[in-house]
């Protein structure tokens, strides 16, 4: 099994959960969408009829893994260019005067957003053609055809390589799972159940089952890829618990077997990413 591994450090990051307004919340480490924009901006990607992007969204899959150090509440003004909003602020449409200062077009909408502070993150990439990922791992090293500066969240929210971006050549050897989850606070774990179509081919089994109903967590949908129609985004949604940290369960007082990557002494628990108009999504 070969893998692509990304460790990644923000000093700030958030992560939008996507039904929060008025306050924005943020995931504690990306939703799968998320990781797939910072590929996408690495290999070039600016829409969907782009050869790399097909190449791409047959055969991905990914595991991610973090933590951050703590979380602040900024306290910001979000600009409106609706017309009704400017009208509203200035009083007609040509105006840009208030208090004898111009100022940009548009309303103001004050708004709280929630900011992880120090995020690291530890991420795997997968796919089924080998030669691809190397065009990944070539893109993260030298990303001379990216589209914008290199973020993950916001695109204020940079990104620091803290290993060089490498493949892996991983061995297909279920070992134990004891305590806790090495270095690392949090993770997605597909549900086996509802989002079958989601689980990678080593998760595919009677234990895995088990190990998702025993093992705590708060429940999520959370976005993948998504197509585009009558110009609106189509999402992809994936039925995961987030794992929070704590101990992990036992089966009868044995404990559950997954492939690991030995070097981090991380269990891989990867998501099979499926397009919205493929015959499986």
């Amino acid at each position: 099994m070969k893998l692509l591994k990304l460790k990644i450090y923000q000093p700030t990051a958030h992560y939008r959960i996507p039904f929060t307004f008025a306050r924005r919340h943020t995931y504690p480490i990306p939703p799968y969408s998320t990781v797939i924009g910072l590929i996408c901006n690495v290999l070039g990607i600016e829409n969907q009829k782009d050869g790399s992007f097909e190449k791409l969204k047959n055969g991905l899959s990914l595991a991610i893994y973090g933590k951050y150090e703590s979380l602040t509440r900024e306290y910001v003004w979000f600009r409106s260019l609706n017309k009704e909003a400017h009208n509203e602020r200035f009083g007609f449409p040509e105006n840009r005067v208030i208090d004898q200062i111009p100022e940009h077009p548009g309303g103001q909408i004050p708004t709280r957003i929630d900011v992880l502070e120090n995020v690291r993150l530890l991420i795997y990439i997968k796919h089924e053609d080998e030669k691809f990922l190397k065009e990944i791992e070539d893109a993260f090293k030298n990303p001379k055809e990216r589209n914008c500066p290199i973020h993950l969240g916001r695109a204020e929210d940079l990104v620091v390589f803290e290993e060089i971006p490498k493949i892996l050549d991983i061995k297909e050897e279920k070992k134990p799972l004891y305590g806790k989850l090495k270095n690392y606070d949090f993770t997605w774990l597909v549900d086996p159940e509802r989002g079958e179509e989601h689980l990678d081919d080593s998760l595919k089994n009677d234990d895995y089952q088990k190990f998702f109903k025993k093992i705590q967590g708060s429940y999520h949908l959370i976005t993948s890829f998504y197509e585009i129609k009558e110009n609106i985004r189509n999402f992809k949604y994936v039925p995961v618990k987030l794992f929070e940290g704590g101990s992990f369960p036992f089966d009868f007082g044995e404990p559950f077997e997954f492939i690991f990557d030995d070097e981090e002494d991380i269990p891989l628990f990867f998501a099979k990413m499926i397009y919205p108009g493929d015959k499986n999504g």
